[in-house]
């Protein structure tokens, strides 16, 4: 079958895909996308449509992809345009043959059409599937690595202590003029952050959490609920786990936090987005209000990532944490990018728009 744009009635067909293409672990889940598959794509920037191949059995999908445009993103601290190729997924039983690079090939041609010379796009890091594509072998596009994001799941236990003299509290919307300022001005120095170029931030402001030091704005970091439209649900536990969920559920009801939930049902958890500060300390401050501010039954983790490279990183040390790498990779095929040095400002990258 050759790759087509999604239509509206491709939408049970992909939340279909999405749950037939579990991730496996400890704890085996798959990202439930109903009611409305399409709903992250309008978050994942202007445009974004998503490539499907159809499989052999009417209303089946077997392979999908999407690409959206980034109009202000920062590379090299100067804000360009850039796609951003994402959601890939195929089939279980389709993989191993050229599925994965035809979706690309596709999604790649038709942002050449849109003069779209320069993207980016997340992979697993040691994802073995992906090595002939990222190779460039027989493709259009050349992808270069440019750095290693790292998504972590931050687990509660007991309350946190925040830093000394950094006050949080939530952001308003007379903060906003600040908010973008201190934005700009830092993730300026990042590949890929978004610019805000529209005098607000992305999202509602009252989910944003600021970071004082002597009155002076440091740090901000959104808490993000994706509930309505993306959650994971457990398909199934290691033996490993279930023994764990035996002891840890009985002491997470009497430490009032929320349980390891059964199979078929979905894990509560909450996104850290938007990280921006201009220490550790301060970012640290932030994280501390929030876990704080979501250690209840309620939630069971929160999920955030960082550059491996980013001097921030250093502000989720002491926390509990587990952790899965991502690598970033330019698409570049003009070779425009092919010269400049990977690795040279740490990149930033959303979690939550994956």
């Amino acid at each position: 079958m050759k790759p087509r744009w999604a239509v509206p009635e491709d939408n049970q067909g992909l939340i279909d895909l999405v749950r037939d293409c579990p991730m496996r672990g400890p704890v085996e889940m798959y990202f439930d996308r109903a009611p409305d598959f399409f709903a992250l794509g309008r978050l994942q920037g202007d445009g974004a449509r998503v490539c499907v191949i159809d499989g052999k059995e009417p209303g089946v999908i077997a392979a999908a992809g999407a690409i959206a445009n980034f109009p202000a993103v920062y590379v090299d601290g100067e804000v360009r345009q850039a796609a951003y190729a994402c959601d890939l997924r195929v089939r279980p039983a389709a993989r191993g043959g050229l599925l994965v690079k035809r979706v690309y090939d596709f999604l790649t041609a038709w942002s050449l059409e849109q003069s779209w010379d320069l993207g980016f796009t997340a992979i697993m890091a040691g994802n073995a599937a992906m090595s002939a594509v990222l190779a460039g072998k027989g493709g259009i596009v050349a992808y270069r690595r440019l750095g290693t994001m790292r998504n972590f799941t931050v687990q509660f236990l007991l309350p946190k202590r925040a830093p000394h003299g950094i006050a949080v509290r939530g952001a308003t919307a007379a903060d906003i003029p600040a908010m973008v300022e201190l934005w700009n001005r830092l993730q300026s120095r990042k590949q890929f952050a978004p610019a805000w170029t529209g005098r607000e931030p992305a999202g509602a402001v009252d989910e944003y959490l600021l970071a004082e030091r002597a009155g002076r704005l440091v740090g901000l970091l959104r808490i993000w609920n994706q509930e309505a439209f993306k959650r994971m649900v457990v398909l199934g536990y290691s033996p490993a786990m279930r023994r764990m969920r035996s002891w840890y559920n009985p002491l997470a009801r009497v430490l009032r936090l929320a349980i390891i939930p059964d199979v078929g049902q979905a894990l509560p958890y909450r996104y850290a987005t938007h990280l921006c500060a201009e220490a550790p300390a301060d970012l640290r401050a932030l994280f501390s209000h929030a876990y704080n501010r979501l250690r209840n039954p309620s939630t069971l983790f929160i999920s955030t990532m960082l550059d491996v490279a980013d001097p921030l990183i250093g502000a989720l040390d002491g926390f509990i944490t587990q952790h899965v790498d991502i690598d970033l990779y330019v698409m570049d095929p003009h070779g425009r990018y092919r010269e400049r040095p990977a690795g040279d400002r740490p990149c930033y990258f959303d979690p939550a728009i994956v």
